[in-house]
C-alpha cells in the first residue's frame, strides 16, 4: 500500500469509565487519537446487512480500514477501542497487522445501527 492512499481521517476512541459527582459509574467513549486511513467496504461478510433482535431490526454496516502500523496502533484492541468514521461509530471486530513488513494493518470493523450516535451498547 502506499501512503497516499490513505485519504480518509478517522478518529480512534477508547473506552473509559468516569466516576460522577454522586459515585456513580458509567462508560464513556473518548477520542484519544486520529489518523489517516484507507476506508472500503468490507467484503469478509458483505458490506451491509440487516439483523431483527427482540423485535427490532437494525442495519449492520461492514468497512475495512487499512492504517499505517506504529507503536501507538499496535497497542489496539477490539474490546476497548473503536473507530469513528464519517460521523458513525464503529465496533473494531477483528485486526490484521503485517508481520512481513511491519508496515500497514487492517481493521474489520462493523456499526451496530449505522447513523445512530448512543454511549452504550
Amino acid at each position: 500500500m502506499e501512503i497516499g492512499k490513505l485519504i480518509q481521517r478517522i478518529a480512534v476512541l477508547e473506552n473509559h469509565v468516569k466516576k460522577d459527582a454522586i459515585g456513580n459509574h458509567k462508560a464513556q467513549w473518548e477520542e484519544v487519537f486520529s489518523l489517516w486511513a484507507s476506508v472500503t467496504v468490507g467484503n469478509t461478510q458483505g458490506s451491509a446487512s440487516e439483523e431483527t433482535n427482540t423485535g427490532v431490526t437494525r442495519e449492520i454496516q461492514r468497512i475495512e480500514v487499512t492504517i499505517r502500523q506504529t507503536p501507538q496502533t499496535k497497542k489496539m484492541g477490539s474490546t476497548v477501542y473503536r473507530i469513528r468514521f464519517d460521523g458513525i461509530d464503529y465496533d473494531i471486530k477483528g485486526i490484521v497487522p503485517n508481520y512481513t513488513s511491519q508496515d500497514y494493518m487492517k481493521l474489520i470493523c462493523e456499526s451496530r445501527r449505522a447513523g445512530a450516535k448512543d454511549d452504550i451498547y
